[in-house]
C-alpha cells in the first residue's frame, strides 16, 4: 500500500517550525545603565523569565542566540537578517528573580557593546568617542530582547528604551579614562 502525503503538508511542517513562541512578549523595565570592563551595562526587570523558558524545559527548541539588541535605524529593525543595523547588542544574564505581590519580576543583565561595521564585513567595538558621535542626544533608543530559537523561530519582547543622554554621558566618561589611561602610560 502506497501511502501518500497531502501536498500542503511540507508547508504545515514548515509553519510549525517557524511559528513563534507562545511565551507573552515580556514587558522591561530599565533599572539602570553603567561602563563595564568592555561596553556598557544594562540592567532591567521582566515579567517574564524567558532565559529560563529556553534553557530548562523546553530542550527540542534549544535558544542558539540570546540578546538585548538595540537600534538606531528609522523605523526601528530588529530583524536578525539586518544585523548591520542595530546599533548595539549583548549577552544577558539573570540577575535574580523575586515575587512582588502575586508577579514574579526577573532582574537580568546585559553587557551591551556598541559595534561599527568597516569595509563591510569588519567589526569593532567602538570608543567612547564613537558611543558618543553616533548617539543623537535628548532621546531614546529603542532596545528588545531578541531570542532566537531552532528552526526559525525567534521571540521578540516589548521594546526598552535607554535614554541616549546618559549613555552619551558614560561614553564621554569613558573616553576621558581611555585617555588618560594612554597619556599615563605614554608618560612613563
Amino acid at each position: 500500500m502506497i501511502v501518500r502525503m497531502p501536498k500542503a503538508a511540507p508547508m504545515l511542517l514548515t509553519l510549525m517550525l517557524t511559528a513563534c513562541s507562545e511565551l507573552p512578549p515580556a514587558k522591561l523595565q530599565l533599572v539602570d545603565i553603567s561602563t563595564a570592563e568592555i561596553g556598557y551595562a544594562v540592567t532591567f526587570d521582566s515579567d517574564v523569565d524567558f532565559l529560563g523558558y529556553y534553557e530548562q524545559g523546553h530542550r527540542w527548541r534549544p535558544a542558539v542566540n540570546k540578546k538585548l539588541v538595540c537600534s538606531l535605524a528609522r523605523p526601528p529593525n530588529f530583524d536578525a537578517a539586518n544585523y548591520d543595523k542595530e546599533a548595539a547588542s549583548g549577552d544577558m544574564e539573570l540577575v535574580s528573580a523575586r515575587q512582588v505581590g502575586n508577579r514574579s519580576v526577573f532582574r537580568y543583565k546585559a553587557l551591551l557593546h556598541f559595534e561599527r561595521w568597516e569595509s563591510g564585513s569588519s567589526m569593532s567595538f567602538g570608543d567612547g568617542h564613537y558611543v558618543d558621535g553616533l548617539l543623537p542626544p535628548a532621546s531614546a533608543m529603542p532596545c528588545k530582547v531578541r531570542i532566537l530559537v531552532l528552526f526559525g523561530m525567534r521571540y521578540l519582547s516589548e521594546t526598552l528604551y535607554l535614554p541616549t543622554d546618559a549613555l552619551k554621558k558614560l561614553a564621554r566618561q569613558r573616553a576621558r579614562d581611555d585617555a588618560a589611561t594612554l597619556s599615563g602610560a605614554w608618560g612613563r
